[in-house]
């Protein structure tokens, strides 16, 4: 059975969500920004597709938590770390992706 969590920055303005075990799609991590608008997708193997545009956005999952500045939030193979400078998301190998109001660079 898959798993799937998710999570906002405490600004709110980055959304995460973690899947596992095919519950939702391919494992992976996908997060975006509100502003400005952009997304990216992260996965099993470490490398990720960005996207920029309105079009490139989703919902937020409802009642999703706040992952504090300094806190980390893992699921399989991935974890993502919430900080004032944005998100970083990696898998088990280490490479990932950060996401932040500055754009999407390479983690790891």
């Amino acid at each position: 059975m898959g798993q799937y969590c998710g999570f906002y920055s405490p600004s709110r303005n980055i959304s995460c969500e973690i899947n596992t075990g095919g519950r939702v799609g391919e494992d992976g991590v996908y997060c975006q920004t509100d502003s400005p608008p952009q997304s990216v997708t992260l996965n099993n193997d470490g490398t990720f597709k960005s996207c920029t545009g309105v079009s490139c956005l989703g919902n937020a999952a409802q009642g999703i938590p706040t992952l504090a500045y300094g806190k980390t939030m893992a699921l399989g193979q991935f974890t993502c770390l919430s900080e004032e400078s944005g998100v970083s998301c990696t898998s088990a190998g280490g490479r990932g992706f950060t996401i932040s109001r500055s754009g999407i660079g390479t983690a790891g």
